[in-house]
């Protein structure tokens, strides 16, 4: 797949077939987010592969956040969470400057781009959450991150994906400016 391919086709997948992932392939997109662009040669993203345990220990947070009781809510939940082949946790290095930590968050969400296309590549699904379960308070505690000197830029979802979303994007040319 060429990179326009890899770009044009690449989708938010919110729904995974049960699946595993090849660690080789994992550990390509791991590389492609490494080599990421970053101002003054920070490397500022750290990567958490998540393993089945700790997925398991996510599970009473997610029940928590989304108000669930309802066994069979409880299973869409657990089959978001658990279904993807894998979890990897991206989280930026601190900084104390507010020019250079807006810089590495923009490295960092490039590594983050890197990797779905690259997924996208292997012919993998994939999904960059933000959402409550990113920013609990218990989550850093839960991953082992310290949140004195990271911050979670986002959950990335990598597997199988169940189906693939189709999207209408509003024209370019909304987009684009040009200037003599």
């Amino acid at each position: 797949m060429n990179i326009y391919d890899a770009i044009n086709q690449r989708r938010t997948v919110h729904n995974y077939n049960p699946s595993t992932i090849n660690p080789k392939v994992l550990n390509r997109i791991l590389a492609a987010g490494h080599m990421a662009p970053n101002h003054k040669f920070t490397w500022p993203w750290r990567f958490t592969v998540v393993g089945p345990q700790t997925r398991q220990a996510l599970l009473p947070i997610a029940y928590k956040l989304k108000n669930v009781t309802e066994e069979n809510m409880k299973k869409r939940v657990r089959a978001k969470l658990i279904n993807p082949a894998a979890l990897v946790v991206v989280t930026q290095a601190r900084s104390e400057s507010a020019f250079q930590e807006q810089e590495d968050y923009a490295a960092t969400c490039c590594a983050i781009q890197n990797m779905l296309l690259a997924a996208k590549g292997e012919g993998l699904g994939s999904k960059w959450s933000t959402g409550s379960l990113t920013q609990h308070a218990d989550i850093c505690q839960l991953l082992k991150i310290d949140s004195e000197e990271e911050k979670v830029v986002g959950f990335i979802w990598f597997g199988e994906p169940k189906n693939i979303p189709t999207i209408e994007r509003p024209s370019i040319g909304e987009h684009i400016h040009f200037l003599d």
